[in-house]
């Protein structure tokens, strides 16, 4: 495959060009305007099934989000009665800058990212020609999504959103729909709107939930979109345990709050086929099992998974550790970071099992963003400027890992329990596999002083005798002496700790 470099410019040294890397894939595919597909995609889910995961996206392991709203004016006031209407009056933003925002996308590492465009909040953050809730009306005064979209297409960066919009009924305020210019205001009772189809949500909500949406994809042309819980509603069943892995058990409710099957194929459809006319890929992304299998990719909310997974999946991690859980997902500094090390940790146990992380990096109420907040993502920076080679555009091995330790919670929520006390603490013994075309990585968690032996490398393995070409550490210059036995892997280590945390083997096979 012919490797392009992107045309944005990175913050790194010239000898670290490898990371360039990180975009291959989507520069490999640029848009081609008016392309016209043969086959459009139908609004079914046999339709539906035929999508394909595009290219670019499997090389994609580090992306950034931002939760952005009133929300955060909510928990920086300290005042538990302060209203969302009051609190998208207070929000100012008046240190937005989407420059800055992405500049910290880069630095962090992160090969992609966006906006969460709608928290169903009753404001959207983009210029909305529907309803003049939006983010360019009130609180801010700023295309968020769009100046966002617009800084990441301008360094060639594949753009993410999305769609948070689990309580339908209550706050599609403004204009209702393309259609319907019902105006529903936040000062007055819409809850006739929660039971008005036969004691489920109104059709007509649905239909301004649909029409919001199919505007920010039409507007931006993401690359990539995901839906949290209220596209399908599956969560609440699998975290309430009256459901499991797509069964409905005996016990318990069988309720399901979702947008209905027609709208979520027709929202599907017009966006593949969106891809289609643009000449590029798209992907969508979802949760547990809100649509059928074989149409986009999973997402663990919070959360990782135990083991090798045949599919790619992703993970959307808060980088704030939860203390308190009013409005969780939105800065708090009660909250505090995940240090960098344990970020590390996480994305590269994800890589190794086929996975992707979308880190959650929430601002302040004014838009920018608190020191700590940029001194652990500076710190995964450094590392992946240096072992970014083992991460980006790799893809799993036949083990993705060796050693004692493994996810003792998995699932949504599963590392944000007990204040991320739940999230695995590697050591010297835990090692995780990725790979990329000769070469294989050996990524060893913890120093483990002045050799190693690797297991599941040994002679008697998947690496038969003289496989093995060459063996070096990313990030040191030191030459690495290594000897393959029938028990296991021996490599010295160098004298010199290359990087603080997360220390990568390159072993070049025949």
């Amino acid at each position: 495959m012919k490797t392009l470099a992107p045309s944005f410019p990175f913050k790194l040294c010239p000898c670290l060009v490898f990371f360039v890397t990180s975009v291959i894939g989507f520069a490999q595919n640029p848009p081609k305007k008016n392309e016209k597909s043969a086959a459009p995609y139908q609004a079914d889910w046999s339709s539906l099934q035929k999508h394909t995961t595009p290219d670019w996206l499997y090389g994609l392991k580090f992306g950034i989000y931002f939760h952005w709203g009133p929300q955060t004016v909510q928990v920086a006031s300290k005042n538990p009665e302060m209203t969302v209407l009051e609190a998208i009056d207070a929000w100012k933003g008046e240190k937005f800058d989407a420059k800055k925002w992405v500049d910290l996308i880069q630095d962090a590492g992160a090969q992609f990212g966006g906006p969460v465009a709608w928290h169903g909040s009753g404001i959207v953050n983009w210029d909305s020609d529907i309803t003049d809730w939006n983010s360019v009306n009130k609180g801010p005064k700023v295309d968020l999504y769009g100046s966002l979209a617009k800084e990441l297409r301008k360094r060639n960066m594949p753009i993410i959103s999305s769609f948070h919009t689990g309580d339908f009924w209550s706050r599609m305020w403004g204009r209702l729909s393309k259609d319907d210019p019902t105006y529903l205001n936040p000062h007055e009772d819409n809850s006739k709107y929660a039971t008005a189809n036969q004691g489920r949500i109104a059709e007509v909500i649905f239909k301004a939930w649909f029409d919001r949406i199919s505007e920010a994809i039409d507007k931006y042309e993401p690359d990539m979109i995901w839906f949290d819980t209220g596209f399908g509603g599956t969560v609440k069943g699998e975290l309430k345990k009256y459901t499991d892995r797509g069964r409905l058990l005996p016990e318990g409710d069988n309720e399901l709050i979702s947008v209905p099957e027609s709208y979520q194929q027709k929202l599907l459809s017009d966006y593949f086929n969106k891809g289609q006319e643009l000449g590029k890929g798209v992907e969508v992304f979802y949760k547990t099992h809100d649509i059928p299998p074989g149409i986009g990719i999973r997402d663990i909310e919070d959360g990782n998974l135990l083991g090798m997974q045949y599919d790619p999946w992703m993970a959307d991690i808060n980088m704030q550790r939860h203390f308190e859980w009013r409005n969780t997902w939105f800065y708090n500094p009660v909250n505090k970071v995940k240090d960098a090390g344990t970020l590390v940790d996480m994305l590269i146990d994800m890589t190794s099992k086929n996975g992707r992380m979308l880190l959650n990096v929430p601002p302040k109420a004014d838009g920018s963003f608190p020191e700590e907040t940029k001194k652990e993502l500076y710190a995964m920076g450094d590392w992946l400027k240096i072992n970014g080679e083992a991460i980006y555009n790799t893809m799993p091995w036949i083990f993705f890992g060796e050693g004692p330790t493994e996810v003792t919670n998995p699932g949504h929520h599963g590392q944000g329990k007990n204040h991320g006390e739940l999230i695995p603490k590697y050591t010297s013994e835990d090692i995780r596999f990725t790979q990329k075309g000769k070469n294989l990585y050996a990524i060893c968690m913890e120093w483990p002083g002045e050799e190693i032996t690797i297991r599941t490398l040994g002679s008697k393995g998947k690496l038969y005798p003289n496989d093995i070409k060459s063996i070096s550490m990313l990030g040191s210059r030191e030459s690495i002496k290594w000897e393959q036995k029938a028990e296991g892997l021996l490599v010295q280590f160098p004298k010199e700790k290359p990087c603080d945390f997360a220390y990568v083997l390159k072993i070049e096979r025949h």
